[in-house]
């Protein structure tokens, strides 16, 4: 056993001296061990990385960002279909609210924009992009779009 610094050296006996070639066919293979820093093990002469996760940290690095990246486009593309299905669903009638908090009923629907009734006492209307709607407060069909006073 040699000491060199704060690492040990072993050797095996069997590796110190060369096998007779003749007594089983084959030689001893030669094995030494030196434990370094940061966990590499020499093992032959070579560096063996041994991380905390082992050798295949950067597969499984790989594969969670996949997987993140999969789940990501999966909820945006929820995410559309239900924003789409809010969109062709409004009707005359609905009372609706903007992205901004504008509050009104649907007085009249084009394919890019929406004319809202604010209130009902003055007649004031507002046009707004139907991008701009956000949620469905009420529909005609629940029996609440022509009873309600609006904002």
């Amino acid at each position: 056993m040699n000491i060199l610094g704060d690492n040990v050296l072993w050797t095996s006996f069997a590796a110190a001296a060369p096998a007779a070639p003749g007594a089983s066919g084959q030689g001893v293979a030669q094995s030494t061990t030196v434990p370094g820093a940061e966990g590499t093990v020499q093992e032959g002469g070579e560096a063996v990385a041994s991380g905390p996760f082992g050798d295949n940290f950067f597969m499984i690095l790989i594969l969670v960002m996949v997987a993140v990246v999969g789940f990501s486009m999966l909820s945006q593309r929820k995410e559309k279909k239900r924003r789409a299905a809010l969109l062709s669903s409004i009707g005359k009638n609905d009372t609706v609210q903007t992205i901004g908090g504008m509050i009104g009923r649907v007085v009249e629907l084009k394919p890019d924009r929406a004319v809202l009734e604010v209130d009902r006492n003055s007649g004031s209307r507002v046009t707004v992009s139907r991008q701009a709607l956000q949620q469905v407060l009420e529909t005609s069909e629940s029996g609440g779009g022509e009873d309600t006073d609006g904002q």
